[in-house]
């Protein structure tokens, strides 16, 4: 029996890991296209200031299923000419598409997810949640809402990333296009823990206020 598309796409990307990893996902459906190249210019600034010290993979969904997952790598940058090739299209969300490729993923320490709404299974989300948490995976999920004035309702997809945020001991938090900079520091701060966790957060709230924001909201 020949492999789906989808598994071509997990065998590529995952291989037994000698660094920490951090996943990158991003919602590409045509809900975000208003605010997408603010979104691309935040995500690019975020793998500028990967540390070295961590290997990064970017994953998105559009057109209603997981479009590509590349392999993980040390070397962040290179994915800026990817970020920039990602172009929204029309279909529903894929997000447990790519919760489920990330309980695959062996010495992933987080994931990041960015998207606005949700019109999948709920129960499934929540299931995969907890298999991350038992894998050790914190999930950051950054809710734009800024599709909400364009009539797409938002607030369901708030709860569902606030649970599965909940679930993993991860954050729900902003992803607004006026305030890029907090966006960025976020990130960073997220870079930061999953290089060297809750210890090296409190090493740096003084010098990065956004660690001390993230740490608020994992210590709930």
């Amino acid at each position: 029996m020949s492999a789906t598309p989808k598994q071509e796409i997990l065998a590529k990307a995952i291989a037994n890991p000698k660094r920490p990893r951090l996943l990158f996902a991003m919602d590409a459906t045509a809900s975000r296209e208003a605010s997408w190249n603010i979104a691309k210019e935040i995500t690019g600034a975020m793998f500028e200031a990967v540390p070295g010290e961590l290997d990064v993979a970017l994953v998105y969904h559009s057109g209603g299923r997981l479009q590509q997952m590349t392999e993980f790598s040390s070397q962040a940058k290179a994915f800026l000419d990817k970020v920039q090739s990602v172009r929204c299209s029309a279909g529903g969300t894929a997000l447990n598409q790519i919760l489920d490729a990330a309980t695959q993923a062996p010495g992933l320490k987080a994931l990041i997810y960015i998207g606005d709404c949700f019109e999948e299974n709920p129960a499934l989300a929540v299931e995969l949640a907890e298999q991350l948490k038992l894998r050790g995976v914190r999930c950051f999920m950054f809710h734009d809402s800024s599709s909400q004035s364009q009539g797409y309702d938002t607030q369901g997809a708030s709860r569902v990333f606030k649970e599965i945020a909940r679930i993993t001991g991860g954050a729900l938090l902003p992803f607004h296009e006026k305030s890029p900079a907090l966006v960025r520091e976020l990130l960073a701060a997220i870079a930061l823990y999953a290089t060297g966790g809750i210890k090296a957060l409190k090493q740096k709230t003084k010098l990065l206020p956004a660690a001390r924001l993230l740490l608020e909201q994992i210590q709930k």
